[in-house]
């Protein structure tokens, strides 16, 4: 478990860093736009090329911190068992759904692979985004496993 906190938290950082890179190439693009009349050449596609990293890199600590929107028409109604009960059932089909996205994005970047596509400006390879997105998913529904195991232990331990 503590593995899979550090790899969430490692996984967060990078979230956070491509995120302060997106503002901030953001804002110098405007400014020097605006300015100068002279924007940064390959601002969209690396600020394209980062939302990935933010998005699958920022998930796994989400889902550990239990922080993601939940829905509780039924919470209120049961209590003890069986909430926890729903909260498992709801835990395993969160991760089947991670897995099954999971392999669905394989394809994809195996054909961006095998392509060669690559941003337009920037000339990165599609591949190295694909590979970033499949990283992120690793750790997306090792954190979910996680979350799963948790739900299961406090189910047993009646906390």
């Amino acid at each position: 478990m503590r593995l899979i906190i550090r790899i969430a938290n490692l996984q967060l950082m990078l979230a956070m860093l491509a995120l302060l890179v997106m503002g901030m190439v953001t804002a110098c693009d405007v400014f020097l736009k605006y300015v100068f009349g002279r924007p940064i050449i390959g601002a969209y596609d690396l600020v394209e090329s980062l939302l990935p990293v933010v998005i699958f890199h920022g998930l796994p600590a989400t889902l550990l911190r239990r922080q993601t929107i939940v829905i509780d028409l039924i919470d209120h109604f049961v209590e003890g068992r069986a909430r926890r009960a729903l909260i498992a059932i709801s835990d395993a089909v969160v991760l089947v759904v991670l897995i099954v996205i999971t392999w669905a994005l394989v394809a994809p970047a195996r054909q961006a692979l095998e392509y060669g596509d690559r941003k337009i400006e920037l000339g990165l390879p599609l591949a190295v985004i694909w590979r970033l997105v499949i990283a992120g998913m690793v750790g997306v529904v090792l954190a979910a496993m996680a979350g799963f195991v948790m739900s299961d232990r406090c189910r047993d331990t009646g906390r």
